[in-house]
Parts: structure tokens; C-alpha cells; sequence
């Protein structure tokens, strides 16, 4: 199959893999993730059953949905219905995700509210009413959503494609950036993107990327670096940070190339979706569970987020917010999209935006809610305080930022990310009030780094200055290899820091659609074009496709 081929249908084929998305969101597989209740059992079952939970008391090989819950002298009583219509749903992955089928006849809440009740004593009294000690339950599991997996199951189920995912993604959506991978002994394993979002050269940005830790005794670090999209990717430097800190200490840089450590994070107390919704379980861990909006229903917002809610130690005036998120491929096909409004006009419009000052692109990227905004709340207001970069769709980041709270009075800390419809999906979120820790800070050498094998592109990586390496074509691909210095302190962590941009290259074709793009002058168009897309426009695409 040509590129020119591949390019020229990327719009439609996009499209369909997010019809198949929509359409399994419906009908589609599934996947949960189970916690198991660690409180006593009597008060759980009863805040169970004022939730409306759908319970599950199992005993032997035998199951009930259990209702009209009491409990009184440790003995759990209530009234045993059968499982008319509804699966007995087992967990086959306790410390991941676990699939299931949707379907038309079968409520998807009747799975992702679940309690599962398993003991090892049950007495019947009459035809449908049961007792049991308390002390007899042995096992209480929820059920929530693992967004994570199920997310990737509606892009990828149904796709008879014997291609990599990150091929896949990357040839459709083109709005992506240098691949990083790292050498894990005879192969590389992919890590991340650099520079996201840095398409033009007055974006052009610096990036800390954190990297898996070296093994002891290792000097050599290998990373290669690719261009697996329609795109010129202008590297300016790639440099190996390399930080020694104390034992018992994390490490992450931040988008000023400042390091932060961590000590003891803290999850949050409360949080929140902006419609008030509970999601504290998707992001008080690292897990399959994240949160990735309320995208299935339509919904008249644009906006989306997360409001968080610290308890804050004494006379704490610092923080340091950690998070694990990542930019998501809606964001990149919305870009796609977008850029295609300018037809055979585009070459002309990027020509332009390369001379609007950097000010004025930033500004108008977080207009747009297009990277991850923060939000302090002070004195009962919002105040906007700074943003996370944006990622790439490719793999989640860890990434950090200071926060100063010398204007917070209060003993808990509430914090806001906001970000434009489905531009974001977070895993993790967590504060940190602990003082930076003194540590070691070096630069590792760059001793070597070949392009395709064979051409010495060293000299034009090893410093910031007006010579760049340049990969424009698919396929181009660099070797680094670095020395680690030897480990000075108990724990190391390393970084790869980099600086650049790209160039999107877009076939444009058709007639410039002028009055429809001045409408993205309007601050927060740019998600409600991604709210329309979402729930209308993908519709008559899948139709188009079809034909």
C-alpha cells in the first residue's frame, strides 16, 4: 500500500474506528475492575444497599440478588431473589481487568454497580428469607469500570487489522511527534512521545520525558528516536538527565526543567467531575481504572474535568501536584478535522502561523482547553495557575507541577484541571507537601547517534543552537547511545531531555472554509467543534464510508 493512498483515505478510516468506538460503547465488549472492601461487613452491605447497589450474596455454588438488607447482633439478615436474566459475573482477573459482553437485554449498571457478598454460613428461613453471622463473610467485591481497557477495546475490537496499535493510530491521525523507545536488552521498548504539540517553530519547547531506571552496574543507556508519521520532525537537542536522590524519594522534572521530589503523595480526599460526579476510584490509583469523561451520552457542555480536594498539613505554603494522564487520539483526529477546513489552502495558513508570535499560540491553546489547565481555588474563587503540556496519545506520562499556597488559608486545598471535551483521559492525581530534597543532578554523554544505521548525526543533538536534526520521512530513525554516570546516591532516575518542533505535512484538497473558521477566533470553540464531531458529524462519516 502506497503513503499517498494511506494519507488520502486517513479521514475515513479514522472516522470508522471511532463509529466502531461509539457503536461499542452500545453493544461492544466491555471491561471491569474489582476492589475488595476491606471495612466491616454489616455497615458495608447497609451503605451498599442505601447506594442501590445491585448485591450479590453468594454461598457455595450458589447465588442471589440479596434484598431488604438488616443487621442487628452481628447477624446479617434479608430476602433471596433469583438471578432471573442476569449473569453471575466471576472474577477471573482480581488485580486487573475483566471483560464482559453488553448487549440490548442486559443493563450495563446491573455489572458496573455490583457487590459481590461471599459467605461461608447461610441459614433459610422460609422460601426467600436467609441469615447469616457478620464474621461469616469472607470476601466483599465492587465492581467499577476499567475505563482504560475498555476504552481500548472500543478503538481496536472489531478491527481485522494484523497491524501494530502504534502504527495504526499514527498513520490515521498524523498529528503525532518522535517516537521514543528505550533498549531493553535485544529489543526497545516504546516509551513515549517529545515536544507534543509543538507544530510550528515559534512552539518550539523543551521536554522532560521520564525513562525506566537503569539496572545496577549498567553504563550503556540506548534510546532510539523515529519518525513514524507524515510529518518533519525538527530536533534541536536530546540529552540524558540523570538525578541521584535519596532512598525513599521520587523524582519527576517539570516543563521548566526543574526536578521535584516526592515523599509521600497524597490522594485526593474528594473528586469530582465538574457535573459533581464521584470518580475518586479512577484516580486515586495507577490502575486500569482512569477517567475519560461522559462521553457516551450527549452532553451541551464542552468542558471537562476534575476537581480535587487535599487535606492540607499546617502552615504548608507549597505543593508539588503529580499526575499520570495522557492526551488522547480524539484530540489528534479533531486536529486532523480541523486542519482539513483549509482544503488546497493549508500550505498558505501554516505559512502564516509560523510568523504569530509565541504568546499569541500559547494563548490561544489554552483558549482552547486544549492542554491540561489547573486551577487553584482562593477565597472561594478559581484562579488559574498554569497547565500541563500536552502528551501525545501514545502512552500516559507521569508529569508534575509546583503550586505555591501562601494565598490559601484554608486547611484543605481544592484544585481544578479542566481541558476541552475528550481531549484528556487522567489516571492518577495526587499532592505532595514535602520540602525538595537535596540531590545529585548530571548530564549523561551522548556518545554516539546514528541515523538509519549509518550517518553520525551527533554534533547537530548535543547542544541548543540554529542547527537542527531533521527526520522528514517515515522510517527515519536514530540510535543513541549514552554513559551513565555511576550512581552517587541510594536512588536514581533518569530523563530525556529534548527540544524541538514539527511540521504536520497535509495533502489539503477542496474549497478553504473561511466563515466556518472564524468561528475558532471564539474562545472555547475548539471543544465545542469536538462535542459536535463526537455526537453528530462521525455519524454521516460512518455513512460515507459505508458508500
Amino acid at each position: 500500500m502506497s503513503k499517498s493512498f494511506i494519507l488520502k483515505n486517513a479521514n475515513q478510516l479514522i472516522s470508522l474506528i471511532f463509529m466502531i468506538m461509539i457503536i461499542s460503547m452500545i453493544q461492544g465488549c466491555s471491561y471491569y475492575k474489582v476492589s475488595r472492601s476491606q471495612e466491616p461487613p454489616a455497615p458495608t452491605m447497609l451503605k451498599f444497599q442505601d447506594e442501590k447497589k445491585f448485591i450479590i450474596l453468594h454461598y457455595g455454588d450458589s447465588a442471589w440478588n440479596f434484598r431488604d438488607i438488616n443487621a442487628a447482633d452481628s447477624v446479617v439478615t434479608g430476602y433471596l431473589y433469583p438471578l432471573r436474566g442476569h449473569d453471575k459475573y466471576r472474577t477471573t482477573n482480581p488485580d486487573g481487568a475483566n471483560r464482559y459482553k453488553r448487549s440490548v437485554n442486559h443493563d450495563e449498571s446491573e455489572v458496573l454497580n455490583e457487590v459481590h457478598i461471599y459467605t461461608t454460613e447461610l441459614a433459610e428461613e422460609g422460601l426467600i428469607k436467609a441469615s447469616f453471622p457478620a464474621a461469616a463473610v469472607n470476601k466483599i467485591e465492587v465492581f467499577d469500570p476499567a475505563v482504560g481497557a475498555t476504552v481500548a477495546s472500543y478503538v481496536f475490537s472489531g478491527l481485522a487489522i494484523a497491524i501494530p496499535v502504534i502504527v495504526v493510530v499514527a498513520l490515521l491521525t498524523k498529528e503525532s511527534c518522535p517516537f521514543i523507545y528505550v533498549s531493553d536488552d535485544d529489543s526497545y521498548k516504546f516509551i513515549g512521545e517529545i515536544y507534543s504539540g509543538a507544530i510550528y517553530p515559534s512552539l518550539e519547547r523543551d521536554d522532560y520525558l521520564p525513562l525506566p531506571g537503569s539496572k545496577p552496574g549498567q553504563a550503556e543507556y540506548k534510546i532510539k528516536m523515529t519518525n513514524e508519521v507524515h510529518e518533519i520532525q525538527n530536533t534541536n537537542l536530546v540529552e540524558l538527565q540523570v538525578i541521584d536522590h535519596p532512598s525513599g524519594t521520587s523524582v519527576l522534572m517539570d516543563k521548566y526543567g526543574n526536578y521535584q521530589t516526592m515523599v509521600n503523595p497524597q490522594s485526593p480526599a474528594e473528586a469530582v467531575n465538574l457535573k459533581g460526579k464521584n470518580i475518586l476510584d479512577m484516580i486515586r490509583e495507577r490502575d486500569t481504572l482512569l477517567y475519560f469523561g461522559n462521553n457516551v451520552e450527549k452532553d451541551e457542555s464542552s468542558t471537562d474535568g476534575i476537581i480535587l480536594k487535599f487535606k492540607r498539613p499546617p502552615d504548608a505554603s507549597h505543593a508539588k501536584l503529580v499526575i499520570n494522564a495522557k492526551s488522547t487520539f480524539w484530540l489528534d483526529y479533531v486536529f486532523t478535522r480541523f486542519h482539513s477546513l483549509f482544503g488546497d489552502q493549508y500550505d498558505c495558513w501554516v505559512t502564516k502561523q509560523e510568523t504569530i508570535p509565541d504568546k499569541q499560540m500559547k494563548d490561544w491553546n489554552i483558549e482552547q482547553k486544549i492542554p491540561l489547565l489547573v486551577y487553584v481555588e482562593k477565597k472561594g474563587k478559581w484562579e488559574f495557575i498554569d497547565y500541563y503540556n500536552v502528551t501525545g496519545p501514545m502512552a500516559a506520562r507521569e508529569d508534575v507541577l509546583p503550586i505555591d499556597l501562601t494565598d490559601v488559608k484554608t486547611d484543605t486545598v481544592r484544585i481544578k484541571l479542566e481541558y476541552g471535551f475528550m481531549f484528556w483521559e487522567i489516571d492518577y492525581a495526587a499532592i505532595d507537601f514535602s520540602p525538595n530534597a537535596e540531590v545529585i543532578q548530571r548530564t549523561a554523554l551522548l556518545e554516539e547517534a546514528f541515523e538509519n544505521n549509518e550517518t553520525d548525526v551527533r554534533k547537530l543533538l548535543e547542544s541548543t543552537d540554529l542547527f537542527y536534526y531533521v527526520q522528514d520521512e517515515i522510517g527515519d530513525n536514530v540510535d543513541m547511545r549514552f554513559t551513565i554516570p555511576p550512581r552517587i546516591r541510594e536512588e536514581q532516575s533518569l530523563f530525556l531531555h529534548s527540544r524541538g518542533y514539527y511540521k504536520i505535512l497535509l495533502e489539503g484538497k477542496g474549497k478553504q472554509q473561511v466563515k466556518y473558521l472564524l468561528s475558532f477566533r471564539k474562545k472555547g470553540r475548539f471543544p465545542e467543534y469536538s462535542n459536535q464531531l463526537f455526537h453528530q458529524q462521525a455519524v454521516s462519516d460512518l455513512v460515507n464510508s459505508a458508500n
